[in-house]
């Protein structure tokens, strides 16, 4: 005869009845009124902020043709250049001539003005602020817009290199990196005026981004120095040279904080960010099942 207990089906434990947990409501009811009044001042902060500092819109258009007409006269861009690409192209415009040093030399003879597509570039441009794409091309119809056409040019900081070439022949190895430093490069604009002649801006540097110049500023701070701020020979955001940079620029620009809707949010911005998470917190939190009661 057996002696060994009979086993039974297992019953599991039940969960255990809670009480509605009415702290987590509560919570949850202040993180949304604070979520609701953050978020209207800070779309009322931004909206403030875009109308007493609007930016322009501008449209550009890249020409591609060697010869073209402005304000009913001739351009011609022409190059003259040796086996390895090292020369100098030149913008004749009306009766006069403007001779570019070329900063990216290549090799390729690429037909017209693609062998100088890394460097050099004619844009027309028009202010669009306040159209859209429609309204402004009826408006350059209607001759109510005025464009204007400019050379962009980018060139590597004089001093950098021994030819000024971005270490082309230095250090081949090199060169890519050198390509895609923003600090090495300089940006200059030659403009057709409609009367003829030529105007040239700049030449300009890219602006640092706004991290590393808040990482400056902060070092200089903490050791006691003057603390840095912008060169004044940067281009400026909201600029037609700004916009124009990007053309002869081989990777996007880093933004810059100084003219950026949100310096003007205040404490709408992290209140905002905190009520979002506190909100989900506390409604997890009410919304959890009980425990498991023990045996």
């Amino acid at each position: 005869m057996s002696t060994e207990p009979e086993t039974g089906p297992v019953e599991r434990s039940p969960v255990s009845r809670r009480a509605p947990r009415y702290r987590a409501w509560a919570v949850a009811a202040v993180s949304l009124v604070a979520l609701v009044v953050s978020s209207v001042t800070l779309a009322r902060r931004l909206d403030a902020y875009n109308r007493a500092n609007p930016k322009p819109i501008y449209t550009f258009r890249q020409i591609e043709q060697p010869n073209m007409r402005f304000a009913g006269r001739e351009i011609r861009v022409t190059d003259q250049l040796d086996a390895d690409g090292r020369g100098t192209v030149t913008i004749s415009y009306a009766d006069q001539t403007l001779a570019v040093p070329v900063s990216v030399p290549t090799p390729n003879q690429i037909p017209g003005m693609a062998r100088h597509q890394d460097w050099f570039k004619m844009l027309i441009f028009g202010d669009r602020t306040g159209m859209s794409i429609d309204e402004f091309q009826a408006s350059v119809d209607a001759g109510d817009t005025d464009l204007r056409v400019i050379a962009a040019v980018r060139a590597p900081r004089p001093g950098d290199d021994e030819d000024g070439l971005f270490k082309v022949d230095i250090d081949p190895d090199s060169w890519g990196f050198g390509e895609t430093m923003r600090s090495a490069w300089t940006f200059t604009f030659h403009e057709l005026l409609p009367e003829g002649g030529f105007r040239t801006h700049g030449p300009y540097n890219f602006p640092e981004s706004g991290k590393s110049l808040l990482r400056r500023q902060a070092r200089a701070l903490r050791n006691g120095e003057p603390i840095p701020q912008r060169d004044p020979d940067d281009l400026i955001e909201s600029t037609w040279t700004y916009d124009a940079a990007f053309f002869v620029m081989p990777r996007p620009p880093a933004i810059t904080f100084e003219r950026q809707a949100l310096r003007n949010a205040g404490w709408a911005l992290p209140v905002a960010s905190g009520s979002i998470l506190t909100l989900m917190l506390s409604i997890a939190w009410a919304l959890a099942p009980g425990r498991p009661r023990a045996s």
